[in-house]
């Protein structure tokens, strides 16, 4: 009788402890979440900018650290950097990027007073065709600045754009110009740029994405301290540059161009360059005209991940896909024709879609 009396009691003890653990619980949970959605306000509302950038959700600034952004704001009017200047002393990160301004301006963005601890710039896709020589005047100290994702036109009178930041290390054009016409004018003008420059410490050099069939033989030159020139996603066959100046460089990105074949120039030219320099995933081509390339892309320490480049196209077909350093040179032939009209509009098509998704991401 006992025990039949106990069972429940016990069950019941039991389940009533249950319940004072789960409502603790659920309690501790509740103040969790109140506590997160306070630290979370909180943090919201320390972000929040200052004057006419409170007006935007686009726009965080952090005092404390420095840094200032306004992603996706639609800004047209480039003063909005005045802005910043006026309400807040410590500036050491600004980020505009998603905008539509155009134009920089023709005096500098922030104003007369010389921004010292400004480190990095971001002005990336924002619809900018004209820099304007005297924007970046006042920021002595800036090392990172990233114009990439706009529709720039060099223009004779801007040549003296980056003189005013002769510290910078790391300088990001990727889809920086998209203008087709006068491209030989275009890239004198910013070779010129880079010559009055004088970037003696910039290391980083992002020239990807911008429709490049030929880069100027000097490129490389105005930068005594360059570790990584980004070449990536362009129309270029061919790569001839002053050996001169790349050689102490240690990263030069040549993938998804249209280097098909490796030219006795390139190889000689790679060949005085530092030990895994290139990059080079590009659509090759294996026939009987490939056994110079192929045998020297076997021997050449100057190309990086190379036991991973493939045969886009071959004759014969079976060897289509094969790694180029296990395809077997005596069975190459010529047989198949590699280059047609139509395999060169896919291409072509295929590079195009790759722009725009990486103008849209």
């Amino acid at each position: 009788v006992f025990q039949s009396y106990n069972i429940p009691r016990r069950s019941g003890l039991i389940s009533i402890t249950y319940l004072l653990i789960s409502s603790t619980a659920w309690v501790v949970q509740a103040g969790n979440r109140q506590e997160y959605q306070y630290r979370d306000d909180a943090i919201e509302n320390k972000l929040i900018c200052a004057s006419k950038l409170a007006d935007y959700a686009a726009c965080q600034c952090d005092p404390s650290a420095g840094e200032y952004s306004c992603i996706n704001a639609q800004f047209v009017d480039a003063n909005v950097f005045l802005d910043i200047a006026t309400n807040y002393k410590y500036i050491k990160s600004v980020t505009f990027h998603g905008n539509n301004f155009q134009d920089l301006t023709s005096t500098p963005l922030f104003g007369a007073d010389s921004q010292n601890s400004l480190i990095k710039l971001n002005l990336s896709a924002n619809y900018i065709v004209n820099l304007n020589s005297n924007a970046l005047q006042n920021m002595p100290n800036l090392q990172v600045l990233d114009i990439s994702n706009n529709e720039i036109v060099f223009r004779p009178r801007d040549v003296d754009f980056l003189t005013h930041t002769p510290h910078l290390t790391q300088l990001y054009m990727r889809r920086a110009f998209t203008v087709t016409i006068n491209r030989t004018q275009q890239f004198e003008l910013m070779l010129e740029m880079f010559r009055q420059a004088k970037l003696e410490y910039l290391q980083v050099l992002d020239l990807s994405y911008n429709f490049i069939h030929t880069v100027p033989f000097e490129i490389a030159c105005p930068f005594p301290a360059l570790q990584t020139l980004d070449l990536r996603q362009n129309f270029m066959k061919n790569f001839i540059v002053n050996e001169t100046c790349i050689k102490d460089v240690k990263t030069i990105n040549l993938s998804r161009n249209q280097l098909h074949v490796i030219s006795d120039d390139f190889r000689a030219l790679a060949d005085k360059a530092q030990p895994e320099t290139f990059l080079l995933r590009n659509l090759f081509y294996c026939d009987c005209n490939s056994k110079e390339f192929i045998t020297w892309l076997r021997s050449t320490k100057s190309v990086r991940e190379k036991n991973s480049l493939v045969c886009e196209r071959a004759s014969p077909k079976m060897y289509v896909g094969a790694r180029i350093a296990e395809v077997p040179i005596n069975k190459l032939t010529c047989d198949e024709p590699l280059v047609t009209s139509h395999s060169y509009t896919n291409y072509a098509n295929s590079l195009l879609i790759a722009f725009c998704l990486f103008s849209i991401f």
